[in-house]
């Protein structure tokens, strides 16, 4: 359930009732998170989430600091409803819009406070974000988060801190450091920073692209190291681009973890994640590597191929497009932050005037080391580069498109389905042609011919067909459309809303141009 007209003053006394729920309790312990760029007070109003938190944040955890700019308040609830109830009764608002739930809507599956149910209840507040909810509870899990962004407070609610469980929330806080880190000089990102002799490399990549492999690797064979995962990037009063840690840990395949287990020693297992295919470690052993406000010199976009041996070279344009959009949008889908064009437009500009490098990855991963530091060793960082990006940047990954306006910084995703088919159209295969392939899924979507006319229109219309002249099949793949139901899915993420574009009515003319 979404609540959009709270007005200021409302939201104020939503927050007043949280913090006088908190800390009507005893607090259990008080640490300090020094991330350079800020300091974090954690207040925790339970013993559980001490060894969490030391296991995650070793190398930033400090018992004193003499100042600090944000609190994060932990709390291990494990029934809130009492708390729950109060606020609802104690605004109209709130109120209101449960009953009209319950009349009209069948209240969702959602029965009366007083017969020991749950609420799911997202507030938003449009100067934090139009998406994002400012206050969420989730109690249909027992969890809560709010964001009390004017008071620099952050609350946190978690009912299960085992292991197993925790970890689906994946690295501790991550999405309260987002918020807090989201400045105008600075913003966590999604991706890897190792280097040698002061120059550092930012690895572009989304998960399974060889990032992790290659980076701790690194940093196990003498590379400076920042993170494989997780980091800061911040710009300094020369404008000069700098990362630093936050994490302790690493997150490794079983595969992986096993060929790198002899260089391991002295790493912590912490747990194997909820997903079942990594390992996490804490890795506080190499502290003497990691490196705060490390220089960024130049990027890479790492690939993993099938060559006998590794090979780099300067990205071509679309090669750089790729490199951003991964780092991007990996960055913003995990901090449910895709809508946020200010932010996406910033880290393009920290990024962009940085030289780029595709690493072509070998299934050797000693032998990629060993070239990643000849290569540095031998680099020119003063040597000139390409600093152009296209204005669109198109990057397919395991069969899904996520498209960026480098101007504007809107996302586009597309599911396979739709990006099978606009890869037919970005290599100029005619429309009759798909066409022709499309109507054996009329007897499964009888209007597949008008979606596809209404999404090639989409796209000629928002600028995103570029045309590459590959020469493709015209074969739509099957798999794809079954497993998407027949639909071609394209989501504009705009500020406002996601937008499904490939949408027929009345008003699609309208929604095309909007």
């Amino acid at each position: 359930m979404r609540i959009t007209n709270l007005d200021k003053i409302e939201i104020v006394e939503v927050f007043k009732s949280i913090n006088k729920y908190a800390f009507s309790r005893d607090i259990r312990w008080i640490k300090y998170v020094d991330l350079g760029i800020k300091v974090i007070r954690i207040i925790s109003f339970s013993d559980e989430f001490l060894p969490l938190v030391e296991k995650q944040l070793t190398l930033v955890l400090k018992d004193y600091s003499d100042s600090y700019d944000d609190t994060i308040v932990l709390l291990n609830e494990q029934n809130y409803l009492p708390f729950l109830k109060e606020i609802i009764e104690n605004n109209q608002k709130i109120n209101t819009r449960i009953k009209f739930e319950k009349i009209y809507k069948k209240a969702n599956g959602v029965k009366d406070v007083n017969e020991n149910t749950l609420y799911d209840i997202q507030i938003i507040d449009k100067d934090f974000s139009n998406l994002k909810p400012i206050i969420d509870f989730q109690s249909t899990r027992g969890f809560f988060v709010a964001n009390d962004i004017e008071n620099n407070i952050y609350y946190y609610n978690a009912p299960d801190l085992s292991p197993e469980e925790f970890i689906k929330e994946g690295h501790i806080f991550v999405q309260i450091f987002y918020n807090i880190l989201k400045t105008k000089t600075s913003n966590l990102v999604h991706g890897a920073v190792i280097g040698c002799k002061n120059n550092g490399i930012c690895l572009c990549a989304r998960g399974q692209r060889g990032k992790s492999t290659l980076s701790v690797l690194s940093m196990l064979r003498g590379f400076d190291y920042v993170s494989d995962d997780y980091l800061i990037l911040h710009k300094d009063n020369q404008n000069k681009l700098l990362s630093s840690p936050i994490y302790s840990i690493i997150t490794l395949s079983e595969q992986m973890y096993n060929k790198l287990y002899d260089l391991m020693d002295g790493a912590r297992f912490i747990s194997n994640n909820a997903r079942k295919d990594k390992y996490v470690f804490n890795i506080s052993n190499f502290h003497d590597r990691f490196k705060n406000n490390y220089p960024i010199k130049l990027c890479i976009f790492p690939e993993i191929v099938s060559d006998d041996k590794p090979s780099i070279c300067q990205c071509t344009n679309e090669e750089k497009g790729r490199a951003i959009v991964q780092l991007i949008q990996s960055t913003l889908m995990q901090t449910q932050d895709l809508s946020d064009h200010t932010t996406i437009k910033k880290l393009i500009d920290m990024v962009k005037d940085l030289p780029f490098y595709k690493f072509n990855l070998c299934f050797d991963i000693e032998e990629n080391t060993r070239f990643l530091s000849d290569f540095m060793n031998n680099c020119d960082f003063n040597t000139d580069y390409n600093r152009d990006l296209n204005k669109i940047c198109v990057d397919i990954t395991f069969d899904v498109a996520n498209i960026l306006n480098s101007e504007t910084g809107v996302i586009y995703s597309l599911n396979k389905f739709a990006t099978n088919i606009y890869e037919k159209l970005i290599n100029s295969i005619p429309k009759s042609d798909i066409i022709n392939q499309l109507k054996k899924y009329i007897p499964q979507n009888p209007n597949i011919i008008e979606e596809f006319n209404h999404f090639a229109k989409v796209l000629e219309i928002k600028g995103l067909l570029e045309i590459k002249n590959d020469n493709p099949s015209v074969n739509i793949n099957n798999d794809f459309a079954i497993n998407d139901d027949y639909k071609i899915s394209l989501i504009e993420y705009s500020t406002e809303k996601e937008i499904e574009l490939i949408k027929l009515g009345e008003k699609y003319d309208e929604l095309c141009v909007k």
